[in-house]
């Protein structure tokens, strides 16, 4: 059977996205389906379009890139190692990682089960809301997988102790800029986070909202722990949300804002600066921060009660290997690498790195060798993380224009002693570690959670108004 027959194979078989045999296809020819197509034959006593099908549900905020990818290439393991094809169908929540959570939550408060077999991807964070809800069930990973996949990196957990969830791939928080946008504006490249609070970039920036976007939150907390006090790093975090020119509702149409010229700069995850950078690399730039950016898992677990239990342990093993490992970080065409689109993430294995060594996209660098993570107060993160989210939420995005008023009033007075104080000063309710402490206790209740955010809202717009008189 030729190369251009096994596609067409794989077409009728539902292997491949779109396109068909007789000519147009948008989808390339993979040489291994071919090879593919003799191993199911040989294995099985059949061809790849006379394999039974099997569905899996999967619900992620990953990208279509990274889905069509993985699903190509775990279909084409499957039908070697097990003798059937796999159909897999994405659930769409309506939104990124917090409607992921949301939505499950809200689900299994109901139900037993949410009819998915799969959530992958959302950040450390959200998981182990999963894991203490109750909502997921552990998975069988093997020692070799342990071995390979540290527990912890830094004080950074990388997978469950109870094997309930575990990263697929490890992610650093930065910043894209558009290079000639910045010239234009007379703005130096920025190095750190810090840079991004400078009067100059005010209207410069594009971010995301922390509760619509985990990634967001996290990069948020980040920038607040640079700082050596909890004021003084939301004061930093304040400085560069007034200079922001708009918020959107993910982190990667932020990412995209100095894409098209929305903005000059944008927060975001690496990956997404890194792929946004490989298409236009005259143009844009990706920073992380050194010694201010901290590594974090994206991670993949098993609902519980699931509909396919066998079949979802088999992806996670999949994702897991090093040969699932292979899609995030090698070059289309390369040997288990992509076949279509690049994904230019940083893989979690440890062995992975030695096993490819410079065979890696671009910038894709080995995080357990740089040496230049952020040493993060694990704890207060932990208990920070939402009351930050529904912080900014409140200080920024709710009053957006009371906000750059203020901001733009700070600038023209050279910041001004008294005004600056006052454009700084935190609700008496999150001014101490302890008081954060008990507000993120109170936002666990609904009819609580909306009076402290209602409270914040008015604290922010009057002192605005103050600063911008």
């Amino acid at each position: 059977m030729n190369v251009i027959r096994a596609v067409c194979v794989a077409v009728s078989a539902g292997l491949l996205w779109t396109g068909g045999c007789g000519g147009e296809s948008d989808a390339p020819a993979d040489p291994r389906a071919a090879t593919v197509d003799q191993q199911v034959r040989k294995k099985w006593g059949k061809g790849l379009d006379e394999l039974p099908s099997v569905n899996l549900s999967i619900v992620s905020p990953h990208n279509e890139d990274i889905r069509n990818e993985f699903q190509w290439a775990f279909s084409l393991h499957h039908a070697v190692q097990y003798g059937s094809k796999v159909s897999v169908v994405w659930r769409d929540v309506g939104g990124g990682s917090t409607a992921v959570l949301r939505y499950l939550l809200n689900v299994y408060d109901k139900s037993d089960t949410a009819e998915i077999d799969v959530v992958w991807g959302g950040g450390q964070y959200n998981f182990q809301v999963l894991a203490g809800k109750g909502v997921l069930q552990p998975m069988n990973l093997s020692d070799e997988v342990a071995e390979q996949i540290p527990a912890t990196f830094g004080v950074i957990q990388l997978r469950d102790p109870n094997r309930l969830w575990c990263g697929s791939a490890i992610s650093g928080f930065g910043f894209l800029y558009n290079l000639p946008l910045l010239k234009r504006a007379k703005i130096d490249p920025p190095k750190q986070w810090d840079d991004l609070a400078a009067a100059a970039c005010f209207d410069h920036i594009c971010l995301a909202d922390p509760t619509q976007s985990g990634s967001a939150a996290a990069a948020y907390e980040m920038i607040v722990q640079s700082a050596e006090t909890w004021p003084d790093g939301w004061a930093k975090l304040l400085a560069i949300l007034g200079n922001t020119k708009k918020f959107k509702d993910s982190a990667s149409g932020a990412a995209n804002a100095p894409v098209v010229g929305e903005s000059a700069l944008a927060a975001c995850i690496d990956f997404y600066g890194i792929m946004r950078v490989a298409k236009a690399p005259d143009v844009l730039f990706y920073v992380s921060p050194e010694g201010q950016t901290a590594y974090d898992p994206d991670p993949i677990a098993i609902l519980k009660n699931p509909p396919s239990a066998e079949l979802a342990q088999r992806f996670v093993d999949f994702v897991l290997s090093r040969r699932g490992q292979a899609l995030w970080a090698l070059r289309v065409g390369e040997t288990d690498g992509p076949i279509r689109n690049a994904l230019g993430r940083q893989p979690i294995r440890r062995d992975f790195y030695g096993h490819h060594e410079g065979k890696l996209l671009p910038r894709v660098t080995n995080p357990y060798e740089t040496g230049g993570e952020m040493k993060v107060d694990l704890k207060m993160r932990r208990v920070r993380f939402g009351v930050l989210r529904q912080l900014v939420r409140a200080a920024a995005i709710d009053n957006r224009q009371f906000l750059r008023a203020a901001r733009k009033k700070l600038i023209e007075t050279g910041s001004e002693p008294r005004r600056r104080a006052e454009f700084n000063r935190l609700p008496d309710n999150v001014a101490t570690r302890e008081k954060i402490a008990e507000v993120a206790v109170r936002l666990g209740d609904k009819a609580e959670a909306e009076k402290i955010t209602t409270g914040w809202q008015r604290f922010f717009r009057d002192k605005y108004k103050r600063v911008a008189e």
